[in-house]
């Protein structure tokens, strides 16, 4: 059970709650090389493939003010920019009854940091070429800006949010394995 003390802010407890969850994930995506396209398509095919069932469940489940932009078609974009086509393989999002969707939009939303310092990774390394409607949308950074200090002044109970947050990580690393390369045993 967790336990939130006067002095924590949710998202610090978010990000200290679900930690190693994140670190799983981006361990999982850590061997693609956004500079070589078909690696790129590939983390774009998995960000598609989990993203259509988070952004459904939001719609079906959240209220208005937290659901983030959909990120679905900007990604459907630069897909479309490599010659690509959507993956086929789009599996449902399903979180408890009871979980709140809070954790599910600070998962969603905060990815957008990291959509940000990969943008800056590939120009960087002279990648401008790459399609990048997805990683670099404002839309998201908007959202994530009017979104932080609500999270910073929630006084909710953190079990149904940090819950949300594990399911919807746990989502993402389960559609990743699908599209990854398995190491070898």
């Amino acid at each position: 059970m967790v336990d939130k003390t006067p002095q924590d802010g949710l998202r610090t407890l978010l990000r200290g709650e679900t930690r190693a969850a994140h670190e799983t994930l981006d361990a999982a995506m850590a061997g693609l090389d956004l500079a070589d396209p078909g690696d790129y398509a590939r983390f774009l095919r998995i960000q598609y493939a989990a993203r259509i069932g988070v952004e459904a469940w939001l719609v079906r489940h959240a209220p208005d003010d937290l659901q983030p932009p959909p990120q679905a078609p900007a990604i459907a974009a630069d897909l479309k920019a490599l010659g690509e086509a959507l993956p086929l393989d789009q599996p449902l999002f399903a979180a408890d009854a009871g979980e709140d969707a809070l954790g599910v939009a600070w998962v969603i939303a905060g990815s957008s940091l990291g959509n940000r310092a990969m943008l800056s990774d590939l120009r960087k390394r002279g990648h401008e070429g790459q399609p990048a409607s997805f990683l670099g949308n404002e839309d998201m950074a908007i959202f994530w800006h009017d979104f932080r200090p609500r999270i910073d002044s929630w006084d909710g109970a953190p079990q149904a949010a940090v819950s949300a947050a594990h399911a919807t990580f746990a989502h993402f690393s389960a559609t990743a394995a699908t599209y990854l390369p398995q190491a070898p045993q």
